[in-house]
């Protein structure tokens, strides 16, 4: 799964970057409105401290220099304001621009000096602050990486609070599926007031039906395996008095007795399969190349006319009972074997990939249908042709049932030269 895909980075990308665009527009906003408030004050400030020494100056002038002083005055020192005598209209000082867009004034004062003359001064819209500007200092701000740091440690937290106890229900899942019926949630997970707790709890519930419809399924098959017993060996009692009376030759006694031996294989391989839950998982470990070795020669000694063609890696142990090991590549030898012509090599590697040991059979056969691929590990599931097909569909379930006991898992995949290849992994021992 890609990683952007995953729930957690999901959530904490969403919360991360939402908690930082609602404290950046925050502070931009919030700022920008201080800001403009402090500078206008400023200007004010300015600007009257400015008025009183023009009102002051203009007051002290000898009235025949006034007009000439007054375009003496009109000069950029202080620019952004205007003073005009109430009275007589008369422009004192005059440093807004006559055309553009700050010629309006954005504020007018009413002033009053020491000797009772009122004046009127007005304000020039200020300058606008460049936004992107401002943007870019707060971005590059000790503040803002704070604020970054924080916002990212929160969101990683409730990503956490939220991913942490799915993950545990997704791998309690996974184990159900692969077998282990004792799968259930933690106590503290059960124990959350939350919907996570009540999804704990559904879970368990869950777990509880499949544990015992399974259990009643495996004690209904190995009940009927059992009584089938008794008739099947009358069967064979009359088959053999049978074949007294008929001959050995007998086309019906021939058919009688395949039909018998076809139900007894049948059985064994029902109980087989029932009996892998309640052999024991063993804390042992084994070696798992030399267990392979024993089987190829004892599949050697069965079909010596097959070219088995083997590469088995050294010092590969697994923990566990190796009768499991046994059942599971026992039968997907005897598959390769069955469906696959006579004079088709078989090849088995063993190799180490990082902490499992890799088991890979491959036949020279025509392959699987990609869609039954997935089907290929059920109970009683047949790629032939239904009863004309041999066998009855349980030995890769016996290989599958064996190999998750073991710890590991099973797949079966089309080689891309040709042939149907089993993929046994195992962990590691230590």
């Amino acid at each position: 799964m890609k990683w952007y895909r995953s729930l957690f980075w999901k959530i904490f990308l969403t919360f991360w970057l939402g908690s930082a665009l609602i404290v950046l527009a925050t502070v931009l906003i919030v700022g920008g409105i201080a800001e403009r408030q402090r500078d206008a004050d400023v200007q004010e400030v300015r600007a009257r401290a400015v008025a009183e020494r023009l009102m002051d100056r203009y007051e002290r002038d000898d009235s025949r220099h006034a007009d000439s002083d007054r375009e003496a005055r009109r000069h950029k020192r202080w620019p952004g304001i205007r003073l005009t005598e109430e009275v007589s209209g008369r422009v004192i000082y005059d440093g807004i621009p006559a055309r553009g867009p700050d010629s309006k004034p954005e504020r007018t004062l009413v002033l009053q000096s020491d000797s009772g003359r009122h004046y009127r001064l007005e304000l020039a819209p200020r300058p606008r602050s460049r936004q992107l500007d401002r943007l870019l200092g707060l971005l590059v701000s000790v503040q803002f990486v704070l604020i970054l740091l924080f916002s990212a440690l929160a969101s990683m937290l409730l990503s956490m609070l939220v991913v942490r106890p799915v993950n545990r229900l997704r791998q309690h899942a996974r184990a159900l599926y692969q077998g282990d019926l004792a799968a259930r949630s933690e106590r503290r997970l059960i124990g959350r007031g939350d919907e996570i707790g009540e999804l704990a709890r559904e879970f368990n519930a869950m777990a509880d039906y499949v544990e015992q419809t399974l259990g009643a399924s495996q004690r209904l098959m190995q009940d009927v395996s059992h009584e089938l017993r008794a008739p099947l060996a009358r069967m064979q009692a009359a088959a053999g008095l049978l074949e007294q009376r008929l001959g050995e030759d007998d086309s019906l006694v021939t058919r009688v007795n395949r039909e018998c031996s076809r139900i007894n294989r049948l059985i064994d391989e029902i109980l087989s399969l029932s009996r892998l839950d309640t052999m024991e998982q063993g804390s042992g470990t084994f070696d798992v190349g030399a267990q392979l070795s024993e089987m190829l020669e004892d599949a050697r000694f069965q079909a010596p006319g097959r070219e088995l063609r083997s590469r088995i890696g050294k010092g590969l142990k697994v923990t566990g009972n190796p009768q499991l090991l046994e059942r599971a590549l026992g039968n997907v030898l005897s598959n390769a074997l069955k469906h696959t012509p006579d004079e088709a090599a078989i090849d088995i590697v063993l190799e180490r990939k990082g902490a499992q040991a890799l088991l890979r059979v491959r036949d020279a056969g025509p392959g699987v249908e990609p869609a039954q691929l997935a089907r290929l590990f059920e109970p009683f599931y047949r790629t032939g042709n239904g009863a004309q097909s041999d066998g009855y569909g349980l030995g890769l379930s016996i290989a599958r049932r064996a190999v998750t006991r073991l710890g590991g898992s099973i797949e079966a995949l089309n080689h891309p030269d040709g042939g149907l290849e089993v993929m046994i992994r195992l962990p590691l021992a230590g």
